[in-house]
């Protein structure tokens, strides 16, 4: 398909891009939207789930400590408010359940904030870490590509009333460029000598204007938040996984050990990529035993509220989140592209730029989804979706056509109907076997939860007590 196939599109069809700037921010904002009430209700699920392990724990060591110094009875309180529930289940209000919700999650809750926070610092460590990998040097200004790629960079950030971020040269042949930063103070434009070398300054500067449009419309932020909330999910995952595995449990360890360390290191990197990934990657133990030892006894208590969750945890943010979280960076890609032809009003170099950098890579996973275009899958923060986090080439020209760009396209692929409904029916049936899945996960865990868990522990405080 060529160029002189796409519609022609005249002064008063051409969408402007203001108007292109609105269509992809508010189709960013709805996708968003529902991507975190999915996440907030799946993060109260893990915390449901985790919290009867930590009722049972600070309950029991209140318990000992009563022994000694007189303690309040916590876990004769959620008991007598689960029995005064379910002797009056009829006439009990929403607030009520509400209530009941609120304090059977609230362990959970507590531990889930605290492991953000601590993913949040070493996801920004993890970028340090990375970029202290590459010795970045900043531009020559000496050298004519250079001088004018500081120059252009400062441009378009004067257009987007922002604050000149910071530019460093990568010297690799990979045609590409991105942005990556903890926050929009210290964000740094990263350019390869690839890239230089292959773009004239329209180019450069509508390369510029993306990157810049990346910052202004906050995805420096807001790329460390998605890595928080994969790794979050990933990091039950891995540990669910650590107690069925004592090895894994031993490799988990030893890298989070590392990562905790005051300072960036490259284990911060390793974790983060192994935490967005949580199925990703995985090396199996020893043989597992056929029977049952000991250390399985002990383990226990964990497999209810831990094991099975952790597992929640891994698929819910392999098959669900991650798919959405990049359907969402896909809408945001599309809207740096409208920003920087609204700072360049020139689609044209921006399309051409594409073409220029095509799919190409060069760049360490870590900031793969802060390029200007698509690399390699391997690794980096969407690498177990099923949806690309980038955008198809053509689409992308399409949408720079729409404003004015003439673009050449590759041949269509038409898709038989048949082959349309047959994925249609696919989707709807891995929709409904994932909900069956998940809906049976949380009954497992609740089971499990009663049996190794709540039993042991109300046998404990009957005697403690």
């Amino acid at each position: 398909m060529s160029a002189a196939e796409l519609p022609l599109w005249t002064a008063a069809e051409r969408e402007s891009f203001f108007a292109a700037i609105a269509r992809h921010r508010r189709a960013a904002w709805q996708v968003s939207a529902v991507a975190g009430i999915c996440i907030a209700i799946l993060a109260f699920v893990v915390a449901t789930l985790t919290s009867p392990l930590f009722y049972a724990v600070i309950g029991l060591l209140l318990d000992v400590i009563n022994l000694v110094i007189p303690t309040p009875d916590l876990l004769g309180y959620v008991g007598q408010k689960l029995s005064y529930v379910s002797d009056h289940i009829e006439t009990q209000p929403a607030s009520s359940w509400l209530y009941l919700a609120f304090i059977a999650a609230l362990p959970g809750m507590v531990a889930v904030l605290i492991v953000l926070l601590t993913l949040r610092r070493i996801v920004r460590e993890a970028e340090e870490s990375g970029a202290h990998e590459l010795a970045l040097r900043a531009p020559n200004a000496t050298v004519l590509a250079e001088q004018r790629l500081a120059n252009v960079v400062a441009e378009m950030a004067i257009a987007a009333n922002i604050k000149m971020p910071k530019v460093a040269i990568i010297d690799t042949p990979a045609v590409n460029a991105a942005v990556y930063g903890p926050d929009d103070e210290t964000v740094t434009v990263l350019v390869s000598t690839g890239l230089l070398d292959k773009l004239d300054r329209a180019r450069m500067q509508a390369v510029a204007g993306h990157l810049i449009g990346l910052i202004a419309n906050g995805d420096v932020v807001q790329g460390m938040r998605v890595a928080q909330t994969l790794s979050l999910f990933g990091f039950v995952a891995r540990l669910s996984d650590g107690i069925v595995d004592p090895p894994a449990w031993s490799r988990l360890w030893k890298t989070l050990r590392e990562a905790l360390k005051p300072g960036a290191s490259s284990a911060d990197s390793q974790l983060i990529l192994e935490l967005t990934n949580p199925f990703g990657n995985s090396q199996g133990g020893g043989n597992t035993p056929n029977k049952l030892t000991w250390r399985e006894w002990i383990r226990m208590p964990l497999y209810g509220p831990v094991v099975i969750s952790g597992f929640f945890g891994g698929m819910v943010s392999t098959f669900l989140l991650e798919p959405l979280l990049a359907l969402i960076w896909r809408r945001r890609k599309y809207l740096a592209d409208a920003i920087a032809v609204q700072l360049t009003r020139d689609p044209q170099a921006l399309s051409d730029a594409l073409g220029d950098v095509g799919n190409s890579g060069g760049f360490p996973a870590w900031c793969s989804h802060m390029l200007i275009a698509g690399g390699s899958r391997r690794g980096g923060l969407f690498s177990g979706s099923a949806v690309p986090m980038y955008p198809a080439h053509d689409k992308r020209l399409k949408a720079l056509a729409r404003m004015g760009a003439t673009v050449v396209l590759s041949p269509p692929r038409h898709m038989a109907l048949w082959v349309q409904l047959l994925l249609g029916v696919l989707g709807l049936v891995v929709v409904s076997l994932l909900s069956v899945a998940i809906y049976l996960l949380v009954m497992v865990s609740i089971a499990l939860s009663g049996l190794f868990t709540l039993l042991p522990t109300v046998i404990l405080h009957a005697l403690l007590r």
